[in-house]
């Protein structure tokens, strides 16, 4: 499979350990379902996330490290900086639309055979945390072959998702795949794989945290965070 280019601050986990791109991507990379290559099982293994961070700078919920890829991206000419894909509803839904409201974005596949559902369990545990309050939930799939609208509405019905507050998302994959690694800074999103992270975005539209939700501090990291946005 083809990646999508690279060109700024070396955006390839293990490019050179220790710099910004590795403590960026530094986390756990998960549900992959195994897949057959030439007749042979090839399953993703999980990044260690142990020691990376010693030397480095501590930069809750990547914030410090996230402003500068921002900035960056906002100078790089064709780099992905708006997106839009097809919600369950059928309608098609622009980065731009979500812009006035924070939001919570994550990368998920219905088939998942890994976190997956604990993972959408935790978006709607945000989700009834949230209810009244201005800000919204995307999660986007990483399997839109199976991952249809109508796929995708059964399986936001399992978790009670608020069609107006909470979307589901899919399109052509080469172009999740570039939303994923362009708009969102994440590493290991690609066919039925993708970081065990939630990504803030601020009003405005920007891409403001990333938190490995699996770790409960980084979680509750990321209610504080977006507490902070919705002051």
């Amino acid at each position: 499979m083809s990646r999508p280019p690279f060109r700024m601050f070396g955006i390839f986990a293990g490019v050179l350990a220790g710099t910004i791109a590795a403590f960026l991507f530094r986390g756990p990379m998960r549900d992959r379902a195994p897949q057959k290559d030439g007749g042979s099982n090839v399953i993703t293994v999980e990044v260690d996330d142990s020691d990376t961070s010693k030397a480095l700078e501590p930069d809750p919920g990547r914030r410090s490290t996230i402003k500068e890829l921002v900035a960056g991206a906002r100078k790089e000419e064709g780099w992905l900086k708006e997106f839009e894909l097809t919600e369950r509803s059928g309608r098609q839904v622009k980065s731009e639309d979500l812009r006035g409201e924070p939001y919570i974005a994550c990368f998920f596949f219905s088939t998942c055979p890994g976190t997956c559902t604990r993972q959408s369990n935790r978006m709607q545990l945000l989700q009834n945390k949230y209810k009244g309050k201005p800000i919204r939930f995307v999660s986007i799939s990483v399997d839109p072959d199976i991952d249809t609208p109508e796929v995708l509405q059964a399986y936001a019905d399992k978790f009670q998702a608020d069609k107006e507050r909470w979307l589901f998302l899919t399109g052509p994959l080469d172009y999740i795949i570039k939303v994923g690694t362009e708009k969102f800074f994440l590493g290991g999103v690609e066919k039925r794989g993708h970081p065990d992270r939630f990504c803030l975005v601020n009003a405005e539209g920007d891409l403001v945290g990333s938190y490995v939700w699996l770790d409960q501090t980084e979680f509750d990291l990321l209610i504080e965070h977006a507490n902070e946005l919705l002051k």
